[in-house]
């Protein structure tokens, strides 16, 4: 029986390609070539680790499964790719750990004014800056995966209250004191003196957050955005900045990146911008490598794959 032909569409550290050695009988490991093209391989494989192109698509005519090495899958929503049956599973749920520390760096570094205490020691002038204390805040979470939930258990520590948003059904968790769905989120912004955005991109998210919005928003509020820049109308969070609505936003992605030199982001005081690296760990390779392998032995058995998404969702 032929084997099944699977691509790795980049090369990894040995230590993440050894791990491939763990991979079923059944299936035959291909690394994509140094430099090489992934349309002029991808042809006869049948499962693929990593991003295909609308332009590589139409190439890949074996093509069954593909693992995107990554949580946000929106270079994937091209039609042809929607409406095809190629299965797409995602690493949602490995990145919790390491952006839910981003964002409470980002939130700790606009509540206890870090910046400008590192600009006053560039000066060497001691200053006292009033800070602000995050117990007994309310913070709301838009989007409870897997992102959401582990900022809202964090958040527990910090002693906050903590709502959440999400467009789906489910169990609220202990660290959420109330679930609400869409409807829910006119008063859900009014209560939350930080929102943490951690919602993926879709055509319902896209500028889900504008002036509307960010005027229900306590004034002094904090906006947190670590999932996807789209999500954010900047005009609007601007504005917000400007007048006072929001005394501070960190965020680490924005509507296009790299972000434009000319955004005023860059240059507003109370904003702390980095560069969407709150996904990055020393961990996070092994961790994806090992749900692709444990998932090419589920393939082969012709199990349930995990984190499969939902195509016409978009997550």
């Amino acid at each position: 029986m032929p084997k099944i032909k699977v691509l790795i569409g980049s090369r990894q550290s040995p230590e993440i390609e050894a791990m491939l050695q763990e991979a079923p009988p059944e299936a035959e490991v291909h690394f994509l070539p140094k430099g090489e093209r992934l349309g002029d391989h991808v042809a006869d494989a049948e499962v693929l680790y990593g991003h295909l192109g609308e332009a590589d698509f139409s190439k890949a005519r074996a093509l069954k499964w593909v693992q995107q090495p990554h949580a946000g899958v929106e270079g994937f929503m091209y039609p042809a790719f929607k409406a095809s049956g190629v299965i797409l599973t995602n690493c949602r749920r490995l990145y919790g750990r390491q952006i839910s520390e981003h964002a409470f760096a980002l939130l700790l570094a606009l509540t206890r004014r870090l910046p400008e205490h590192v600009e006053a020691r560039r000066r060497k002038r001691w200053e006292i800056l009033p800070c602000l204390e995050l117990a007994g805040m309310t913070m709301g979470v838009l989007g409870l995966g897997g992102i959401g939930r582990a900022i809202a258990d964090r958040a527990r520590a910090f002693e906050l209250r903590v709502v959440a948003v999400d467009p789906e059904p489910m169990e609220r968790p202990d660290s959420v004191e109330r679930l609400g769905r869409l409807d829910w989120l006119p008063e859900f912004l009014g209560q939350s003196n930080v929102l943490m955005v951690c919602c993926p991109s879709t055509p319902e998210t896209h500028r889900l957050l504008s002036y509307e919005q960010f005027e229900r928003l306590p004034e002094g509020s904090y906006l947190i955005n670590v999932s996807r820049g789209k999500v954010i109308d900047e005009e609007a969070l601007v504005a917000a900045l400007r007048s006072g609505r929001l005394a501070g936003a960190g965020l680490d992605v924005t509507y296009t990146e790299p972000c434009p030199p000319d955004s005023p982001l860059w240059t507003e005081p109370n904003v702390i911008l980095t560069s969407h690296s709150a996904g990055q760990s020393q961990h996070v390779r092994r961790r994806a490598m090992q749900l692709f392998v444990d998932n090419l032995h589920r393939y082969v058995k012709g199990e349930a794959l995990v984190n499969v998404v939902d195509k016409q969702k978009g997550y």
